[in-house]
């Protein structure tokens, strides 16, 4: 079922965005509205699909399966909406701080560096990573997301760098990492609330060969489909 959902995400070109949200959040956990009004945002923008990824960790199995069953609870109309996750990596193993459980209960699964890990494991502070160091921390980081056979789609491909750090990375070093992604099964999310530039990364996958995934990272329902706005030319990349 993954790899069907996955290749029906064609790169997106000019005039022919594919209208489908795969990053939204709701009041499950840091959203601010419930999966029923983002569900109704998504029809609203005439999108076919929306995943409900929400955040989650180990820690997260006494809600997970009622917000799945929410999700899959939702009216099957013209827009088809997906159970996910989006959990972060714990290490340069690959390891996500997820369980089984949780990722059995997942249409797709969205890994994201959302922290830098220290020897052992150990998170280190936002202070103790400099801002020239960041860049290479993160990709080594999604290096290790492209290990883990769990993993359908890496998200926000150096979000940190972009938001936390200001500290963007080289085109070279982005190349880099899209040339990983194409040589997985993965997808590489383009996400309007991280990526200044979404049509340079689409143009750079789709010459690289990797897979797009295409999110918004919405938090309420004014943002959801903001990243079909944003590659359309209709709505703010930010």
């Amino acid at each position: 079922m993954k790899s069907d959902l996955l290749a029906k995400l064609a790169p997106p070109t000019p005039g022919a965005v594919p209208r489908i949200d795969l990053h939204l959040h709701t009041s499950w956990t840091d959203g601010a509205d419930k999966a029923a009004d983002m569900y109704a945002s998504a029809l609203k923008c005439g999108l076919t699909h929306v995943l409900f990824s929400e955040h989650a960790r180990k820690t997260s199995g006494d809600w997970f399966g009622r917000f799945a069953d929410e999700v899959r609870s939702l009216p099957r109309g013209s827009c088809r909406a997906l159970v996910g996750v989006e959990t972060k990596i714990e290490d340069l193993e690959g390891t996500l701080d997820c369980t089984p459980e949780i990722l059995g209960l997942c249409d797709l699964v969205m890994a994201s560096v959302h922290r830098f890990p220290g020897e052992r494991g150990v998170v280190r502070g936002f202070d103790e990573v400099t801002r020239q160091e960041a860049p290479e921390t993160e990709f080594r980081l999604a290096l290790s997301i492209l290990k883990n056979p769990n993993v359908d789609i890496l998200a926000h491909p150096f979000g940190m760098c972009y938001r936390r750090f200001g500290a963007p990375p080289s085109d070279e070093l982005m190349r880099e990492l899209i040339r990983a992604v194409a040589r997985t099964p993965v997808a590489f999310e383009i996400n309007c609330h991280y990526h200044p530039d979404p049509w340079k990364l689409a143009r750079w996958c789709v010459e690289e060969g990797a897979r797009i995934s295409l999110g918004s990272n919405a938090h309420n329902v004014s943002e959801v489909g903001r990243i079909v706005r944003a590659l359309e030319g209709t709505g703010a990349v930010r």
